[in-house]
Formats: structure tokens, sequence, C-alpha cells
């Protein structure tokens, strides 16, 4: 796609991989534009099974247990991630929202903080002084360096004790596997379509039920109160009272490590200097926006 741009055979593509911005900017010819996306990437990890699959540990599931899932967050170097898989074109966030989003709560926005021995001792505390094995799920061509920001976090993880067996594949048998919730650990994205707090709480962090609330939260948190949070936010009209709703409840996923948050990834359009468009965050792009020179 870059070749074809630099050709002239494609005056628009996106994304941009990162490594060819300034390739693109260089020509003089062509612009970059970049700007946050909505879409927040998050890790995963089922907390549903008895025994956890595609592990060395047997007879139950670490992910169980809040200290594992924290050790998990607390083990990932989320600024090097930043610096050098995403190369600054990402926003480190401990929500699963976004700035822009109805709800968003900036105030909340704080991530534990990245401490390698405080995980050790985590570990060591829910009964795994020498870690575990675990296999982990990833795209490699869905979101912007995927397969790389799942390979750091393998490394970080392996710092903890943990040894991540890392599968990444191709989107189009990646999404099939984990939407069957065949996947212990994995990495997904998520651009609220409403652009409202509430469309992640319904879809990402609710209980997961036959009516569709919870479709997506493939690991399968779960916390009755989230849950009943989470209708309030549906039908509340006082915005007070609703933001105080959407307060709560990621408070009490933030405590209970329900996922764990990375980033919000940056987009990244190429197009040739002749042309005029608009970019819009939740990186949807509309020909009725688009002028050619």
């Amino acid at each position: 796609r870059v070749a074809a741009l630099l050709s002239g055979e494609v005056d628009v593509m996106e994304p941009v991989p990162l490594q060819d911005v300034d390739r693109i900017k260089g020509t003089g010819k062509f612009t970059v534009l970049q700007g946050p996306e909505l879409r927040t990437i998050f890790l995963g990890m089922d907390q549903k099974r008895d025994e956890l699959q595609f592990s060395s540990v047997k007879g139950k599931n670490p992910f169980k247990d809040k200290r594992v899932r924290q050790a998990f967050y607390q083990s990932i170097d989320i600024e090097a991630i930043k610096s050098r898989v995403m190369r600054n074109a990402a926003t480190p966030t401990a929500l699963m929202v976004g700035p822009g989003v109805r709800g968003f709560q900036p105030d909340m926005n704080k991530r534990l903080p990245y401490d390698v021995e405080a995980a050790k001792k985590l570990l060591a505390e829910a009964g795994y002084p020498n870690g575990f094995e675990v296999g982990m799920n990833c795209p490699n061509d869905r979101y912007v360096n995927d397969g790389p920001i799942c390979q750091a976090v393998a490394a970080n993880l392996a710092r903890a004790g943990i040894k991540v067996n890392l599968q990444t594949e191709t989107k189009v048998s990646y999404f099939p596997k984990i939407l069957r919730r065949d996947t212990s650990f994995y990495l997904l994205g998520w651009t609220p379509s409403t652009t409202d707090a509430h469309d992640s709480m319904v879809n990402l962090m609710a209980t997961p039920t036959e009516k569709g609330q919870g479709q997506f939260n493939l690991g399968s948190y779960s916390n009755p109160k989230f849950d009943e949070l989470t209708m309030k936010v549906q039908t509340e009209t006082d915005d007070q009272k609703r933001n105080a709703y959407i307060r709560e409840a990621f408070k009490m996923h933030q405590d209970d490590v329900g996922h764990i948050p990375l980033h919000q990834q940056a987009l990244a359009w190429g197009f040739s200097n002749k042309v005029n468009l608009v970019q819009l965050p939740d990186n949807r792009m509309f020909f009725k926006w688009i002028t050619v020179k």
C-alpha cells in the first residue's frame, strides 16, 4: 500500500505503518495525517473456566485470583511499548475508554505502576513463586503493531517468571477463535461506536448473557454490581447521576483488574498533496469529505 501511494497508483491509504511515516513525509509530495483514535487496545484473561486452558497449571485457573491479574498488569512496561514498539504513536491508558468518549474520567486515568518485583511478590502470594506457563493469542494484521505489542508483553512477563506461549496469526483465523472464547489470554481493540462509555461497559465488561450483553467480554469478567451500574447508565437521563454511575463502575473494574488496558493507538492516514480530507477519531473515512484539487 505504501508503494502504491508513492508510485501514484492510489491517492489515499491507511493505516500508514509507523516505520514509513517519515519516509512518506520526506518526499514532499504526500501528507501523513496523524491524530488520536478512540480505539483502546487491551488484554483480556479467561476468568471463567475452573481450569485454565493452554497452561502449565492444572486443576485451577490462576486468572480467577486478582493478585495474578494485577501481577500481569504490573509486569508490563507500557512506556517501553509506547516508545519502542509504537514509536510514540500511542497514549497509555488505565481505562477501557479514551479521551473523546462521553464518560471518560481523566482523573481516574492513572495506571498501576510498572513494578516487576511487586509482580513477583503478588504471584508468590497467589501460590506461583516460580510463575507458570500460559498461552496467548494475538492478531498480527488488525491493529497498529499488534504482533510486536504481544511480543513485548510476553518479554515483560518473562521477567516476572511467566512463560508466555505466544500465537500470532492473521485476523481471518484469530477472530473466529477468540469469539468462541477458545483462549486464555488475548489482545483486543475496541472503538465505542456510540462514542459513549456505556458501549464499552455493556460490550466489553458486563457479564456475558444470551441477550447479547458482554458479547466481547471474551474472558468473562463478571461483577454483578458492575452489571447493575451498567443498566443504570443505560437508563439514567440525569447527566450528573449518570456520570457518577460510570465513575463507580470504572473504579470497580479497575479494583478488580477486570482487564489490562494498554493504550489508545494513533491514526495515520497517508495521502497525496492534491487531496484534502477530514480525519475522524473513529477512523472512518467518508468520501463526501474528501476533495481532489
